[in-house]
């Protein structure tokens, strides 16, 4: 079996690097959990997000009980290799997790480079607050009284 080039990229760097490139967006802050297994990031509306690199992802158990210790509202798992199982994308989703591929992540080095939210918002993560009214925003008096 061919050696792919994702094989040959080490996870725990590479999460560095995911880590760096969120730094890099506008208001997010992301470090690595002190075993760096995972990074945990703060979007700009405070939404937290678990991160993890795998290069053969097998099963989520371990994923979700870090989702719960370090109490973060979603996790994003960055596949540097096809899942073993067809089952393994259906499961994710079911538990609420993304699954990013290099295409993806070429999505986050664009939101870095751009220092733009928009291409993490393409991509589901929370970085604008939710519209909460339908109504316009009320006018200020001094505005009101002169006609505008």
């Amino acid at each position: 079996m061919a050696r792919t080039d994702a094989a040959r990229i080490e996870p725990k760097p590479f999460l560095r690097f995911v880590a760096g490139l969120l730094n890099r967006c506008p208001s997010w802050v992301a470090s690595l959990t002190p075993d760096q297994g995972y990074a945990l990031a703060r979007s700009p509306v405070g939404a937290r997000y678990l991160f993890q690199v795998l290069t053969h992802p097998s099963a989520l158990e371990d994923v979700l009980a870090a989702q719960k210790t370090h109490r973060a509202d979603g996790v994003v798992l960055v596949l540097l290799d096809e899942p073993s199982s067809p089952s393994f994308a259906a499961l994710a989703k079911a538990h609420g997790v993304q699954l990013w591929t290099l295409s993806q992540v070429d999505y986050l080095v664009m939101a870095a480079d751009l220092e733009s939210n928009a291409p993490l918002a393409y991509l589901g993560l929370e970085v604008y607050p939710p519209k909460s009214t339908v109504a316009p925003p009320p006018t200020p008096a001094s505005q009101a009284t002169q006609g505008f």
